[in-house]
């Protein structure tokens, strides 16, 4: 009961962190992750021993098995030099160098324990990395490296890592037997990785065959099971490296599923992909939030202690994140000298070197393998300076993500040069074409606008007079999306306009809905009752403002409780109910009426010549289709049957207009003008978008 307990306290802080991170984008979530750690620590006492073990089979075997199964192959190829370099030579390189360096700096540090603090801090947290990044737009080999790295660096630290704490534990320590038992772990983690691929591919594909098991949420669990099936057996059966076959074990899981796409059904593919998103979601602000929890007892020791002050503690650990951060930088700038010996034309960047220095983010992977060290060594005597060297980590993790949060939308704010890490596959290829080209594709955004038109223009052909309420609703919903997606796309004056002509026309629509209210009334077509209510409907509209409105999210409540109350005054009215509900239909109908007509008029004075001009044209048809929809749905019998038809129909046009959007994408990639990864995003988008609008509907 109380690890159920646990278990929903540390989901709920990772949504309620996630949820200040929207209020507060310029913050990473991570933050706000950690922040809630403290809180549960400091304001509610929680406390949770990490053993490392668990915390490796729980949370970094899936999150790494989703990195390597996402990992783009072509990538991973192209870049294996500077990604192995950077895994496990630089990480190596980091432990001699940086332990030797913590030595002089921290004399009290034996040399074994020196080197553990340098190995437990040289590799990569990869769910750190990753909340960073999405911040800032970090150069794509560059970040392809460091997720290529984080994938495999654990491996090579803490192994280094357990190897420096066994010589400091036994008092001895053997170079050849460290040397046989890293490659024992590394290829032996490898071959289980792959057999293991291997096997459960084999096993799926044989379900695949079986009616009965192949069925989406089966084939979800099983690709779940994985990582962890893979880690345990590598681990505790072949005493080798979980994490691995994980690794080696997602990439093959990747090549073989791609291999087999025409097999999968495209339903299990989907759900195992959304599965993933969910989990790896969950367990990435999980990791952040234990972050959290975890500092302040590992800082404690220190704290508390009377032998070392907490500022020079604190100093020695910025120092020793300082000596972390130069090696790496030094290492990228002079593997750059060292491609520039095999390409001449290969520019030196230091922004490039100084970018990837500070992407090496250290997280709970670290915090996890530190707070293993053990109290008391072979001989009985105390683990020496065990408290230090659990301070002067956590104070590395703060600073490598305090550092990275700050200065790289700096670094990166300006372009990038060519990376050094791009090999020349042509050598004849000529550069300048090259960005030329790059220059002349289109955002996303802008695709997106122009597949969206497309759709458009396929409901209007489809429009007829049984399906013309849900053809104006649908070409409402798209024009809605591409608006937001002009004033996303960085066109402030576009925006400002938008928001003008939105106010304007608004304001000439709800002037002749009054007007019509008026004269329906001096015809005592309507009573008072309706006539006030009404009115008060249009004040309200009238006074809200449109773009608070469409971020608030109350905006449901605040509706809901206006329709309860006008009902309440229907139902307390002497008019009879039924009178009052024809009357604010016949109010809908002729206000709708008269509202378009204003409208009408209104877009008539303006040509297409100019931007303005465009733009009041297309915000009154917009609020004129709108109408339109109001007027169709009130001639639409409310039975079952009809309803039942309309869903029909919606899903029929809908299906249609994203058919044509995906062949739309399909012509702009063919004739160059969006990139590979453009068009990859926006289908998947449109896929996504089909398979909800499919879900749950059946064969009627």
């Amino acid at each position: 009961m109380v690890l159920l307990e646990t278990v929903l306290v540390l989901v709920l802080a990772v949504g309620i962190a996630n949820g200040l991170a929207h209020f507060i984008p310029g913050i990473p979530a991570s933050f706000f992750q950690i922040a809630m750690g403290l809180i549960l620590t400091f304001g509610l006492g929680l406390r949770i021993d990490v053993d490392s073990h668990w915390f490796m089979l729980l949370f970094i075997a899936p999150l790494l098995f989703n990195d390597a199964v996402r990992f783009p192959k072509r990538e991973l190829w192209e870049l294996r030099g500077p990604i192995l370099g950077n895994a496990i030579v630089l990480v190596l390189l980091t432990t001699l160098v940086g332990g030797f360096l913590i030595h002089l700096l921290i004399p009290s540090l034996p040399k074994s324990v020196a080197l553990a603090l340098a190995a437990v801090v040289s590799p990569t947290d990869p769910v750190a990395v990753q909340a960073i990044a999405r911040r800032v737009k970090l150069p794509p080999n560059v970040m392809h490296i460091v997720e290529g790295e984080s994938l495999i660096n654990d491996a090579t630290g803490l192994v280094s890592f357990n190897t420096a704490i066994k010589a400091t534990v036994a008092g001895t320590f053997l170079l050849g037997e460290a040397i046989g038992n890293f490659f024992w772990i590394s290829i032996i983690g490898a071959i289980v990785g792959l057999v293991s691929a291997s096997l459960v591919s084999w096993l799926r594909d044989k379900f695949s065959n079986a009616t009965l098991l192949n069925d989406v949420m089966f084939h979800a669990v099983i690709t779940l099971l994985m990582p962890f099936l893979i880690y345990w057996v590598a681990e505790e059966v072949f005493h080798a490296s979980g994490v691995i076959a994980v690794v080696t074990g997602g990439i093959l899981t990747k090549i073989l599923s791609d291999q087999h796409m025409d097999i999968d059904s495209p339903e299990i593919s989907l759900a195992m992909t959304r599965s993933w998103e969910i989990f790896a979601y969950i367990l990435n602000g999980v990791i952040f939030v234990l972050l959290g929890i975890e500092i302040p007892f590992a800082m404690a020791g220190v704290v508390t202690s009377t032998q070392i002050h907490t500022g020079t503690a604190i100093l020695y650990g910025i120092v020793t994140w300082f000596i972390i951060f130069m090696l790496r930088t030094s290492w990228v700038y002079l593997t750059q000298l060292t491609y520039r010996l095999k390409h001449k034309d290969n520019k030196i960047s230091f922004r490039i070197a100084l970018t990837s220095g500070l992407t090496g983010v250290r997280g709970a992977v670290t915090m996890a393998a530190v707070l293993t060290v053990p109290a008391f060594v072979e001989s009985g005597a105390k683990f020496p300076q065990r408290d230090l060297l659990i301070f002067v980590a956590a104070v590395v993790v703060i600073m490598s993500l305090l550092v990275a949060t700050l200065m790289l939308p700096i670094v990166t704010n300006e372009p990038t040069t060519r990376d050094f890490t791009q090999p020349d596959f042509d050598d004849n290829e000529d550069t300048d074409d090259e960005h030329h080209q790059a220059d002349q594709y289109m955002s996303e955004d802008e695709a997106r606008i122009i597949e969206l038109r497309y759709g458009i223009q396929i409901l209007r052909e489809m429009q007829s007079s049984e399906n013309q309420a849900i053809v104006y609703d649908l070409i409402f919903r798209k024009q809605q999306i591409i608006e937001q997606l002009k004033k996303r796309s960085g066109n402030a004056a576009y925006g400002d306009a938008f928001t003008e002509s939105e106010q304007q026309l608004q304001h000439v629509a709800i002037k002749a809905q009054r007007d019509c209210l008026q004269q329906l009334l001096a015809q005592e077509k309507i009573s008072p009752l309706a006539y006030t209510m009404s009115s008060q409907r249009l004040e309200r509209l009238e006074k809200r403002d449109m773009q608070s409105y469409q971020h608030f999210s109350t905006r449901w409540f605040f509706v809901l409780f206006v329709k309860m109350i006008r009902n309440i005054r229907i139902w307390l009215a002497d008019e009879s109910t039924d009178r009052i509900r024809q009357e604010n239909k016949l109010i809908t109908r002729e206000t709708s009426k008269a509202a378009i007509k204003a409208l009408s008029d209104y877009a008539s004075k303006f040509s297409a010549d100019t931007v303005t001009n465009r733009i009041e044209r297309q915000v009154a048809y917009n609020f004129i289709v709108t109408y339109r929809n109001r007027i169709n749905i009130l001639d639409r019998p409310n039975t079952p049957q009809q309803r039942q038809w309309d869903e029909r129909m919606r899903l029929e046009l809908e299906l249609k207009a994203l058919s044509a959007q995906r062949e739309a994408i399909q012509q702009l990639y063919e004739s160059g003008r969006i990139t590979r990864q453009v068009g990859i995003n926006i289908r998947q988008f449109i896929n996504f978008t089909e398979t909800t609008a499919l879900a749950g509907k059946d064969e009627n």
